[in-house]
């Protein structure tokens, strides 16, 4: 009888074992772990394989318990599945359309999810809550996170290709960058996008103008009018003059009033 899933699969009499690997994504785990967070990678291990998912790749299949750019943490034994790889391999397609390459979000559907999904599509049973209570957490906040790193997963398939080009399935598992988001492929200067649109009063006048300030490649920032970003700091001279002259207008309408006021009470006196 095995009691691990190495190259006999974790295959009993009584079904076949499944695992869970957990591993850390961070050297805050050493903390986070023992109060029951962390920011964990997971894969299911079963019949001598893990399974996990991933941007970009989807579900994939790789060596269990190594995971480059993750360190492996722990294993726990979930129990065991009444089935063979034919209902497996049942179970994975059921979950290829919900757990699609461009499906994955760090937060709300990552590899931790389908880790989940799976194990409770095998057995009735869900994993352990701490392993996903991070992005359970971080799901509150989501609005906050940028979408750039919503649509990443730190570690996912090599595709079981080196660079070369010939196979190299014992790689396993390699850390991922979804490219299938990504503007312009061809490495050029990317289009400036818009960072505000808004309206404001232009210094010196009362008018107002619509501002749009857009990031260009090198990270500077233009706007689109003469009215600053956010609709200030635009004046020109001749509005600073005219401002000038209106104040010169308001203290001499001010002076006459104070005389004519003291003119009154003269009168008033006599």
């Amino acid at each position: 009888m095995s009691m691990y899933g190495g190259s006999g699969g974790g295959r009993t009499r009584m079904g076949t074992k499944v695992y869970l690997n957990i591993y850390d994504l961070s050297p805050a785990n050493d903390c986070l772990y023992p109060v029951g967070f962390g920011l964990h990678h997971s894969g299911v291990e079963i019949m001598g394989s893990e399974y996990s998912y991933a941007s970009g790749g989807g579900i994939f299949e790789g060596t269990p318990r190594e995971a480059p750019g993750a360190r492996f943490r722990e294993q726990i034994e979930l129990g065991t599945f009444e089935g063979g790889s034919s209902e497996l391999r049942v179970k994975l397609d059921d979950l290829r359309s919900s757990f699609g390459p461009s499906d994955y979000n760090l937060i709300q559907k990552n590899c931790n999810h389908f880790a989940n999904a799976l194990v409770w599509a095998l057995m009735r049973r869900p994993i352990p809550p701490h392993v996903n209570r991070l992005a359970d957490v971080a799901n509150c906040f989501s609005c906050l996170i940028p979408r750039s790193i919503l649509d990443e997963s730190p570690v996912g398939p090599n595709a079981g290709r080196s660079s070369s080009g010939g196979d190299n399935s014992s790689a396993g598992f390699q850390v991922f960058k979804a490219d299938s988001r990504s503007a312009n492929d061809g490495g050029g200067p990317t289009a400036p996008t818009a960072a505000f649109i808004g309206r404001g009063s232009r210094l010196g006048g009362g008018s107002t103008d619509t501002t749009s300030t857009t990031s260009t490649a090198n990270g500077s920032t233009a706007s689109s009018s003469g009215g600053g970003i956010f609709g200030f700091g635009g004046g020109t001279a001749g509005s600073r003059g005219s401002k000038a002259t209106k104040e010169d207008d308001l203290t001499d309408r001010r002076e006459k009033a104070r005389q004519a006021a003291l003119a009154r009470l003269e009168r008033n006196a006599n």
